[in-house]
């Protein structure tokens, strides 16, 4: 384990690797995505300082060491010989599950309302998410459809098909997700639609994902899971808020007349 590495190798440690060492422990379930210049960019280090202190600990470079942290995150969701109910793998799951959507409650009521009245007051909604962001992507979509009109979806087609991009203006939205780690499409897409005027509104976890630099605002949630896999349960749930909010600014109207629809149509079951 990393921490049982860093503790046997404390008295080796400079003051430089003693701050890398409690940064990895503290984002260990994102190390195995971390590259070295991101660590040394947070903390004001070279990317050679995070390499020699990998190798202080007795690894090879810093790519050995994520691959151990790996081998590590593995082992707490292996299988347990008797698993006890509320106490076993799928318990530490639900509980870092459960710590995403608690940090939620730190995003200011004031930044979420300048969110929703952007959404609310825009021409053409557009809304990205690439790899693990999609499916956050595709939920705020559906959502947001439901209450209120011209909502579109952005693939990475649109790098090799530049159609869509003639039906955007400077009065329409990008709402973009990313998480780690950061897909390089999702970033030359949202440049694409800041350069035409498109004011770009970023979901993406406590990094530093290069489209931030051209996001007018940008919501910051945790994508943290046991295993070092991204979790989008605090994406989705934002998701859910800001569609609410657009209510709020909009009025329901538009929701009442597709559940109306909906039953006329005798689209559900009961």
């Amino acid at each position: 384990m990393l921490a049982e590495r860093i503790a046997a190798c404390s008295s080796e440690l400079s003051r430089t690797d003693r701050l890398i060492a409690d940064h990895l422990l503290e984002h260990l379930d994102d190390v195995p995505f971390l590259r070295a210049a991101e660590i040394a960019d947070s903390l004001g280090v070279s990317a050679a300082s995070v390499t020699r202190f990998a190798q202080r600990l007795g690894f090879d470079g810093y790519p050995h060491l994520q691959d151990a942290v790996r081998g590590d995150l593995r082992a707490v969701l292996a299988p347990q010989t008797a698993p006890t109910g509320g106490e076993g793998r799928y318990a530490r799951i639900w509980e870092r599950e459960a710590r995403n959507l608690e940090q939620l409650r730190e995003l200011p009521d004031d930044v979420l309302d300048a969110a929703s009245r952007m959404i609310a007051g825009a021409g053409a909604v557009w809304v990205l998410g690439g790899r693990a962001s999609e499916s956050a992507a595709a939920a705020l979509a559906f959502s947001l459809a439901r209450v209120r009109g011209d909502v579109r979806r952005v693939t990475s087609a649109i790098l090799h098909d530049y159609q869509p991009l003639l039906d955007v203006g400077p009065d329409d939205l990008l709402i973009a997700f990313t998480f780690r780690r950061y897909t390089r499409s999702t970033a030359d897409i949202g440049r694409m639609f800041a350069a035409r005027g498109v004011p770009v509104l970023l979901v993406t976890d406590d990094g530093s994902p290069s489209l931030a630099k051209d996001a007018e605002l940008v919501l910051r949630v945790s994508g943290k899971a046991s295993g070092g896999l991204p979790s989008t349960t605090a994406a989705t749930s934002l998701g859910l808020a800001l569609t609410l909010g657009v209510v709020g600014h909009l009025g329901p109207e538009r929701l009442e007349a597709g559940e109306r629809l909906s039953r006329n149509m005798d689209i559900f079951e009961g």
